[in-house]
C-alpha cells in the first residue's frame, strides 16, 4: 500500500535518483525507442531512437522549448542566455554570439590558451620534483576556467580571479543540488546552503556587472582596436544583429558570459579529468599520444598551429566524450502534441535525451564500454550518424562553443602530455557521478613523471 502511494506521489523519481545512468541505460534500450517516466505528476518520455532525437532536435526543434525543472532551476545562475531561452530570445541571442565563434576568430584566442597551459606545465613540473601527487580533477578545473575567463575578460580579469576561483566551486556545488532535487527548501528560505549559494552568485554578478561597466566605458576605444585584439566579452558587446542592429543589453551580457564561464568550463574540465583515467586504464593507448607528440612535437610547447597534426589525440578525447560525455543527459518539454512512433506526446510532457545511455548503446556502437579511439578515426568513424554522438548536442542548439572547446581541449593536452607521463597515485574506484555534469566519484589523483628529466 505504502509502495503504491508513493509511486502515485513520486512515480519514477527515486529509481532515477538511485542509479540514473544504470536505469536510463536500460530504458534506453527498448525496442520500441521510447520509454515512458513519470517524474512526480510529470509525464515523461527518454527516448533512445536516433530517428526521434533528429526529430526532437532538428526536424519539430521549435515545438520543444527549455522550460523544464532542470533549467528553470539553472535560470537562477545563468538567466535568459542562449543555454536557457526559446524562441525569439534564443534566436536574437544566437544570431548575435554567433559570429564571435566563427572558426578564425576562435583561433586568435589561440596564444592565450598556449601561454595558460605551459604556465600549468610549470605548476605541475614543481609537484613532479616536490614527489606529490597531482588532483587532475581539481586541476582541469582550475585551468579550464583561468582560460575562459582570460578569453572573455582580457587583462581585466586579473584583479578578480582569487575570487572568481573561490567562488565558482560554491556556485557549481549548488547548481548541482538544485537541479538533483526537484523537491527542496525555496530560494528565500534562509538556509545555511541557499545563504552560501546567494552571496557566492552576489559576488560573482558584481565582478562581471563591473567588467561590464568598465567596457561600456571604453567603447569607443574598443571600437577601434581590430576585431583580432578583442576579448571575447568585447566582441559580444559589439555585435550587431544583423536583421535589427540591436546589440546586446547589460542583461543580455550577463547572462551570455555566466553561460559561457560555467558551460565553457565545467564541461571541459570533466572531460579532460576522464581522458585522464582513461589513459591510465589503457597504457598501450597512452603510449601511442607520447609517440605522436615526440613525432609531430618533439620536446617544444604546442601550438595552434600543430593541432590538426594530432589526430590521435583528438580521436581519443572524441572516444573519452563518447564514454563519458559531460552533458550526460538533457530534456525538452512539448509545446505542442505531437507523435513519435507510436507514442502521443501532450503539451507539457518532457522529453529526455542521455547521451551517456545513447553513446553506449550497443545497438548502434560494437563492443560499447570498451575504449577504442579508433572509432573515430578521420574518414572511418564506427558512426557517422550526428544524432548518435552527441557531447555537444545536436541540430540548430547545437553547442556553439564546440570548435572552443576541442581547442582547448587538444592544447592542454598535448601541452602536459608533452612534459609528463602519468599513472593513477591509488587504486581507489572512481565511478561516473551523474550531476549536473559527468563528474568523477572521487578525485583523480596522478603520479608525474618527466619525460625529459
Amino acid at each position: 500500500m505504502l509502495k503504491t502511494v508513493a509511486r502515485s506521489i513520486y512515480g519514477d523519481l527515486p529509481e532515477l535518483i538511485k542509479d540514473p545512468l544504470g536505469s536510463f541505460q536500460e530504458r534506453a534500450r527498448t525496442p520500441a525507442g521510447i520509454s515512458p517516466l513519470k517524474l512526480g505528476r510529470r509525464q515523461a518520455y527518454l527516448i533512445g531512437d536516433p530517428a526521434y532525437i533528429r526529430h526532437v532536435l532538428l526536424e519539430q526543434f521549435e515545438n520543444y522549448d527549455k522550460e523544464t525543472p532542470a533549467y528553470e532551476a539553472v535560470q537562477l545562475v545563468l538567466g535568459r542566455g542562449m543555454f536557457t531561452s526559446h524562441g525569439p530570445l534564443w534566436k536574437k541571442n544566437r544570431r548575435l554570439a554567433q559570429p564571435a565563434f566563427h572558426g578564425h576568430r576562435v583561433q586568435r584566442f589561440g596564444p592565450i590558451l598556449e601561454r595558460i597551459s605551459r604556465r600549468f606545465a610549470e605548476h605541475w613540473e614543481r609537484q613532479c620534483r616536490q614527489g606529490e601527487p597531482v588532483d587532475a580533477s581539481e586541476d582541469m578545473m582550475k585551468i579550464t576556467l583561468e582560460g575562459v575567463s582570460e578569453v572573455l575578460f582580457g587583462a581585466d580579469i586579473s584583479e578578480s580571479s582569487n575570487e572568481i576561483n573561490r567562488v565558482f566551486p560554491i556556485i557549481l556545488r549548488n547548481l548541482a543540488f538544485r537541479v538533483t532535487r526537484p523537491i527542496r527548501w525555496p530560494d528565500w528560505i534562509p538556509t545555511r546552503r541557499n545563504r552560501e549559494f546567494r552571496e557566492a552568485l552576489n559576488s560573482l554578478n558584481r565582478i562581471v556587472d563591473g567588467l561590464i561597466l568598465k567596457r561600456r566605458q571604453r567603447l569607443t576605444e574598443i571600437e577601434a582596436m581590430a576585431p583580432d585584439a578583442r576579448d571575447l566579452l568585447s566582441t559580444l558587446m559589439l555585435a550587431q544583429d544583423e536583421e535589427t542592429g540591436e546589440r546586446m543589453s547589460d542583461q543580455q551580457l550577463r547572462d551570455e558570459v555566466m553561460t559561457l564561464m560555467i558551460a565553457g568550463h565545467e564541461t571541459t574540465a570533466n572531460a579532460l579529468t576522464w581522458v585522464w583515467y582513461l589513459l591510465d586504464q589503457y597504457p598501450d593507448e597512452a603510449e601511442r599520444l607520447h609517440q605522436e607528440l615526440e613525432v609531430e612535437i618533439g620536446n617544444r610547447a604546442p601550438t595552434v598551429a600543430d593541432l590538426p597534426r594530432l589526430k590521435r589525440l583528438r580521436m581519443v578525447i572524441s572516444e573519452a566524450l563518447r564514454l563519458y560525455p559531460p552533458v550526460w543527459t538533457f530534456d525538452r518539454r512539448a509545446i505542442a502534441p505531437d507523435t513519435l512512433g507510436t507514442t502521443k506526446i501532450a503539451p507539457g510532457d518532457l522529453v529526455i535525451i542521455s547521451p551517456y545511455a545513447i553513446q553506449r548503446n550497443p545497438a548502434f556502437w560494437s563492443d560499447p564500454d570498451t575504449f577504442r579511439p579508433e572509432r573515430f578515426e578521420p574518414g572511418q568513424e564506427e558512426q557517422k550518424n550526428k544524432f548518435l554522438f552527441l557531447p555537444f548536442g545536436a541540430g540548430p542548439r547545437i553547442c556553439l562553443g564546440q570548435s572552443f572547446a576541442m581547442m582547448e581541449s587538444l592544447l592542454i593536452m598535448a601541452t602536459l602530455l608533452t612534459k609528463f607521463r602519468a599513472s593513477r597515485w591509488d587504486s581507489s574506484p572512481i565511478r561516473p557521478k551523474p550531476v549536473v555534469t559527468l563528474r568523477t566519484s572521487a578525485p583523480l589523483l596522478l603520479r608525474l613523471e618527466l619525460k625529459n628529466a
